[in-house]
């Protein structure tokens, strides 16, 4: 055998597998193979004139200490930063403006949802908790919760800021498992925020943790552990095939190369991981082939402060869809990390596309930078030109855990079983954000390690 572990695939679940399985097994024993020219998939960041600008993800909240442990052992726990205190303001577009979304009190005096739409949310904890465990999609849980006015507003976008989704498709059990186990364990939402708004003496609005990032941005993170495993990534190098051979898996090269190994760790997109396993788990490579993503586009544009009028005082807001935007939403980079724009200056980064709008992903960069300009620049009160503006383009960008999500994952701990020394790992399967790509890593390294002891 080359190696006793191939990884395929140097995003963060890649990196991070390779890492610990470095520190398991020796960095002699592994190799990691990366299809790009450089670590991180879609998380990595960019300086540009005094700006620093993140392709995808512009942090992970620090409430996961498998993360925070991965940091510090790469040595990033100086280069941490939080995000402003004013990040727990968040805001929603209807009707023309932008509403905060508030708890109780102020939430009933706000005209984010009418007074009918508000009346039903007030009733949420007088509702039964639903029997069965037949599937729902995001949007059936809420509307039976909350009513349909604030699941279309309220949950409808949040759903597009977080996956870029439609929530009448998106599974609820897999994109907000914790939601239905407050559900299942409190027997409401209100009752179950009360109960962990009292645990943690914290407001409950928003996930918990504080956004954190890194000086250089979110992407300092890949490339701080891509530099650690040193001449064991290896870039520009696809893998085209996995194969048994007595003793492990032969991993066929697009070069016409091959390596073996005992185990391999498949840590690539989905519909790439598909082709990978085609022949020797088909069932499996069909699941993985179903999951579908969402195209997104991020345009970042730089201001001059006094062309702003609006004080950006927040997160930043979130567009429903049925609004007159096509914008998913903005966030207020600058005011949760002042230093990723240059002095004087105030960075946007707004999101286009998603799957409730695939065509916009097809704009060319002229018309979606002045797509973005025409719906932004009227709301927050600009003037004048950005002296900024680049886009980043995700055409596969987020997966969609869809209803049925449940049957690929099946499909896939049954591949494990049939082919020992097989692991999937990535955003695909069990959470999309960094963190759950952390805790994704160590779940593999958990069962390639235990394989070949």
């Amino acid at each position: 055998m080359d190696k006793e572990v191939i990884v395929i695939g140097g995003g963060v679940s890649g990196l991070c597998a390779a890492h610990y399985l470095a520190k398991s097994l020796g960095k002699a024993s592994l190799v990691t193979l990366e299809t790009g020219a450089g670590p991180g998939g879609t998380t990595g960041s960019d300086s540009v004139d005094g700006y620093i600008l993140d392709w995808g993800s512009n942090g992970y909240l620090d409430r996961e200490p498998l993360t925070t442990a991965w940091a510090d052992e790469l040595g990033l726990a100086p280069d941490t930063i939080k995000a402003n205190t004013a990040a727990a303001k968040r805001f929603i577009y209807r009707n023309g403006k932008l509403h905060q979304v508030r708890m109780p009190p102020g939430f009933f005096l706000s005209p984010l949802l009418s007074v009918g739409g508000r009346l039903r949310l007030c009733c949420e904890p007088l509702i039964p908790q639903k029997k069965g465990d037949s599937p729902e999609s995001i949007f059936e849980f809420a509307s039976r919760r909350i009513g349909r006015e604030a699941a279309r507003i309220m949950v409808g976008a949040m759903v597009l800021g977080i996956y870029g989704g439609d929530a009448h498709q998106l599974s609820m059990a897999h994109c907000f498992p914790r939601m239905v186990r407050m559900e299942r364990e409190y027997g409401g939402l209100f009752k179950a925020l009360m109960a962990i708004r009292k645990n943690r003496k914290a407001s409950p609005m928003g996930p918990p943790g504080t956004l954190t990032t890194y000086k250089g941005g979110i992407g300092a993170l890949p490339m701080r552990a891509a530099t650690a495993l040193g001449d064991t990534m290896r870039y520009n190098t696809s893998a085209t095939d996995i194969r048994p051979i007595e003793g492990g898996y032969a991993v066929s090269l697009a070069d016409g190369e091959t390596l073996s190994a005992r185990a391999v760790v498949v840590a690539t997109p989905a519909h790439a991981a598909a082709g990978l396993v085609r022949g020797l788990h088909p069932p499996a490579a069909r699941a993985l082939a179903d999951i579908p993503y969402a195209g997104l586009t991020v345009a970042c544009l730089g201001y001059p402060r006094d062309a702003v009028r609006h004080d950006l005082d927040g997160f930043g807001f979130l567009v429903p869809r049925g609004q007159d935007l096509r914008l998913l939403g903005c966030i207020w980079t600058s005011t949760l990390f002042p230093f990723q724009a240059s002095r004087g200056s105030v960075l946007l980064r707004v999101m286009l596309g998603g799957a409730p709008d695939p065509d916009a992903n097809l704009l060319s960069d002229e018309a979606a930078i002045n797509l973005v300009r025409r719906e932004l620049e009227p709301l927050l009160g600009i003037t004048g030109a950005p002296e900024l503006a680049r886009l980043y383009r995700h055409p596969r960008g987020i997966p969609q855990y869809t209803l049925g999500h449940e049957a690929r994952l099946d499909a896939l701990d049954k591949a494990e079983t049939a082919c020992p020394g097989l692991v999937f790992t990535g955003n695909a399967y069990r959470g999309i954000g960094l963190n759950d790509c952390v805790v994704a890593a160590h779940r593999a390294v958990e069962a390639v390690v235990k394989y070949l002891n």
